[in-house]
């Protein structure tokens, strides 16, 4: 495989990230709708959801009950901060709708979601998740690299679980699939006092 220069950014994930243009008022959080293998992840989903309410900074997101996207939704509207969940009418069901969140929106694709969701985010941040989070994740950097918006993206999560993505993305590089500045659009978070220092204070 070609050689990669060893400084870009992605190689030292405690480096701190980008801020956003403007406040951050509204977060959008993509996140796994299960729970995952070690309870880090849940715990972590449970301290955003908090932060965010500490904040006022309104939570977006999948609107489901189960797994992280629960925890996070669930934690945030238990502190007294408020959410906008946006769910598919066939997920409604399966992914079981939030019952808390007083503004769950139904639409009628998951293409629908995205685009919704996007609509009403100041900033992006994933958290760990599956397929469905990756997906969400990876069109919102096509957008980027399409120059479709400038908000920022930020990954965070325990146990170094973006690593395997963050190399992912330099292997593109490395053979000739994508521009280097696909590197600068996405920024690790080193821990929840790196997002706490680029939301609005308390």
């Amino acid at each position: 495989m070609p050689s990669r220069a060893p400084s870009h950014p992605l190689d030292s994930p405690a480096r701190p990230a980008a801020a956003a243009a403007g406040p951050v008022r509204r977060l959008l959080v993509f996140c796994g709708s299960r729970s995952g293998a070690a309870p880090c992840h849940a715990a972590l989903a449970r301290a955003v959801g908090a932060l965010l309410a500490e904040r006022r900074v309104r939570l977006v997101y999948g609107g489901g009950a189960l797994g992280l996207m629960g925890a996070i939704g669930r934690s945030a509207i238990g502190a007294g901060g408020a959410a906008t969940g946006v769910i598919p009418a066939f997920l409604k069901d399966w992914e079981v709708a939030e019952p808390l969140c007083a503004d769950l929106r139904v639409v009628d694709s998951l293409h629908t979601r995205k685009a919704a969701m996007f609509a009403e985010a100041d900033a992006v941040l994933a958290l760990p998740g599956g397929l469905g989070t990756l997906d969400e994740l990876v069109e919102i950097l096509s957008w980027r690299n399409l120059r479709l918006h400038e908000r920022p993206v930020w990954l965070m999560g325990d146990r170094d679980f973006w690593i395997p993505f963050l190399a992912l993305l330099r292997h593109l590089v490395a053979e000739g699939f994508a521009a280097r500045e696909v590197l600068d659009h996405v920024r690790l978070l080193d821990g929840l006092d790196a997002l706490a220092a680029l939301l609005p204070p308390a």
